[in-house]
């Protein structure tokens, strides 16, 4: 693992779906990431999904908190403005990851916070960080936006 890589947490926010927590953490662990968070996490996806999210995370050397909202997270990293990965239709920001990866070696810690919820974030949460999406027509979901930025963060760190 990448030293650097330990300064990247990534959080999904707002979740409801038990196969959206463990796809995620899949990801996040899998791409070699090892800090992933959970905040607003309710119904299913806190009773079943954040166990195995858990479970994975120990299995794999990973850190992992479940937290009871952004706000918390932002004050447990002591982080001001996380990257608000949302939906392309929200903003027209698209993501740099080499500006990104670039602030990781600098030794910033880097919070992306992914949305869990089908409505992606709400007006109050995304003037929390900073917003940017993909280059997609649509959005793709946290599990499948958490591959694109890991792994274009990766390959430049690398």
């Amino acid at each position: 693992m990448n030293e650097s890589m330990k300064n990247v947490y990534v959080v999904l926010h707002n979740v409801h779906a038990v196969s959206k927590v463990i796809e995620t953490a899949q990801v996040v662990y899998g791409l070699g990431f090892p800090n992933f968070l959970v905040s607003k996490a309710e119904g299913s996806a806190a009773q079943t999904g954040v166990p195995e999210a858990n479970r994975l995370a120990m299995k794999m050397n990973g850190s992992f908190a479940v937290l009871p909202d952004l706000r918390d997270v932002l004050e447990m990293l002591d982080v001001d403005s996380p990257l608000m990965i949302t939906s392309p239709v929200l903003v027209k920001e698209r993501i740099d990851a080499r500006g990104i990866a670039n602030r990781i070696k600098d030794g910033e810690r880097v919070v992306i916070v992914l949305s869990g919820s089908n409505s992606s974030f709400s007006r109050k949460e995304m003037d929390m960080g900073e917003c940017v999406s993909l280059e997609a027509r649509v959005d793709i979901g946290p599990a499948g936006s958490a591959a694109i930025v890991l792994y274009g963060i990766d390959g430049i760190l690398i």
